[in-house]
């Protein structure tokens, strides 16, 4: 999920190949753009794009959208609208655990609604589970085990499937923004902090989703493909460089304790492919993680580069 991508100076004309989608999922931390079309059994990718908007700052706490936090917001989806029409394309609008939590969620549909010219819909956890498993099971072609952890800003999915078969899933109310909020008041945070978060988020995962072992773990969003590029040392941020690598539970959580060691700012010098919109979060991040590896009996993590937005691009 690339955060700057290159957009058409001009319309595209129409295309054989059939039209391209556009889907805008509005998280709680991030808005992400996708134009895309299916060609036979494989997605051809115009456009991935994310901005870290933080909509749900502070949501947890006090169940309010933040007027801030929604004009950025806002300001972000016109930008895509006319990305999207620079494709031919009308963008389809999902929105997640941030909005579910507000009371005041009008407030940003009804303008966002205006802003896109279409109603944003406002996805359960249940959808949004089964949409991230989607986006990784319509592609693999394999009818074993699969296990998928979409990490967001206000809630961490869980799906547990055989192939394309959804099995269980479960949408837990902990995500890097929520945890960091509740629980980090010093950069770098401090071990008891760290320490609070993964009790919290492993002790969210074994009362809500007991699981047997499996050895892997498939991996989705921000927190995950940005651990993978960290990983990696790349110098900026490489889709085709992080999608499918995988790496020993050893190693995400050796990452996430030299991370929790510097501030946000040394944690941006150190991984120049951190956006710095998220250096203060990627440690909750990266110890919900852990977390699930360790409640998944996870030794390895699969990184994908997809995401509930590409289980939402219709074939024609």
């Amino acid at each position: 999920m690339s955060p700057n991508s290159g957009e058409p100076a001009t319309p595209r004309a129409a295309d054989p190949r059939g039209s391209w989608r556009a889907v805008i999922d509005i998280g709680t931390n991030s808005v992400l753009l996708l134009v895309a079309r299916w060609r036979g059994q494989d997605i051809e990718i115009a456009l991935d794009q994310a901005t870290i908007t933080r909509l749900g700052k502070g949501v947890a706490a006090t169940g309010v959208l933040a007027p801030e936090s929604i004009a950025r917001t806002l300001e972000v989806l016109k930008q895509y609208r006319a990305t999207a029409a620079q494709y031919g394309a009308t963008p389809l609008a999902v929105t997640t655990e941030g909005v579910r939590l507000a009371k005041n969620r009008d407030e940003f549909l009804r303008p966002a609604a205006e802003v896109l010219g279409a109603p944003v819909r406002l996805l359960s956890g249940a959808e949004e589970a089964e949409l991230s498993f989607r986006s990784v099971a319509q592609e693999t072609g394999s009818a074993g085990p699969l296990r998928v952890l979409d990490i967001g800003g206000g809630s961490t999915e869980l799906a547990v499937g055989e192939g394309e078969q959804l099995v269980s899933s479960v949408s837990h109310p902990i995500g890097a923004v929520r945890l960091y909020e509740r629980f980090v008041s010093h950069d770098p945070p401090e071990p008891a902090e760290v320490a609070q978060i993964e009790l919290e988020a492993l002790d969210t995962f074994r009362r809500g989703q007991p699981l047997a072992a499996y050895p892997i773990l498939t991996g989705l969003a921000g927190t995950v493909t940005t651990a993978a590029a960290m990983l990696r040392e790349l110098p900026a941020y490489e889709r085709d460089a992080v999608d499918a690598t995988a790496f020993a539970y050893a190693q995400v959580r050796d990452l996430r304790d030299r991370a929790a060691q510097v501030t946000a700012a040394e944690r941006c010098r150190l991984w120049p492919a951190l956006d710095p919109a998220r250096a203060d979060v990627i440690v909750a991040g990266l110890t919900i993680l852990v977390a699930a590896m360790q409640h998944c009996g996870a030794t390895s993590l699969v990184v994908r580069d997809r995401g509930l937005r590409y289980a939402l691009i219709e074939r024609d």
